[in-house]
């Protein structure tokens, strides 16, 4: 019975998400009624997603739009975190669930930068057709609040910088909040899981033949 406990609490443990399961989906072609720049397919987000390694402190930002990433000239796309002393910044225009404290401006060419500030290293920033993926130290993002940077919560939205204002803002994902980051164990966490489960499968196979 020990070793039929241990086995499914290994196994559990096991089925825990390695990286998010589920990103986050937007529907297809919902630019917000204030947005006036151009509805290009690369300024509608279909999904997207963070994923946060506690061991090297690491955030992976990663989203899909509707068109390859770059068709847009003037495409900017502006991740909101909060970190804990998030405001609703877009309340005027009716969107009061999405709370931030900073931003992170990501660009078709692969560069970006936190706000108006650092810029993020060479290589940072990475496109793919239509995915855009950028990795952003958590030295970068310091709490201002939350205990934890598995608390901080997250919204992207792209922008038509050829157009000003809020009116540049062609779509919110999720519509009106956020969404937490997903744990990535570690490597060595993992090695060590599949490690126990050889060694319950070997005692396993001992026991069966005596």
């Amino acid at each position: 019975m020990r070793l039929l406990a241990t086995t499914a609490a290994a196994l559990a443990l096991l089925a825990l998400p390695l990286a998010g399961q589920a990103a986050i989906t937007d529907a297809q072609g919902d630019f917000i009624g204030s947005f006036t720049g151009t509805q290009a397919a690369d300024l509608d987000v279909i999904s997207a997603d963070v994923f946060y390694n506690p061991g090297t402190d690491l955030f992976t930002l990663t989203a899909t739009m509707d068109g390859n990433v770059g068709s847009t000239a003037a495409g900017l796309y502006v991740w909101g975190v909060n970190r804990g002393a998030g405001t609703a910044a877009f309340a005027g225009l009716g969107i009061d669930g999405v709370l931030f404290d900073r931003v992170i401006l990501l660009r078709p060419d692969g560069t970006g930068n936190i706000g108006g500030g650092a810029a993020l290293p060479a290589g940072s920033v990475t496109v793919s057709g239509k995915t855009i993926t950028a990795v952003v130290s958590g030295s970068l993002l310091p709490g201002t609040g939350f205990a934890s940077k598995l608390d901080y919560t997250w919204n992207l939205w792209p922008r038509d910088t050829a157009v000003a204002g809020t009116a540049a803002i062609s779509d919110f994902a999720p519509n009106n909040s956020s969404f937490a980051a997903t744990a990535v164990p570690e490597p060595a966490s993992v090695a060590l899981l599949l490690g126990g489960l050889g060694v319950v499968a070997m005692v396993a196979r001992r026991r069966a033949g005596t």
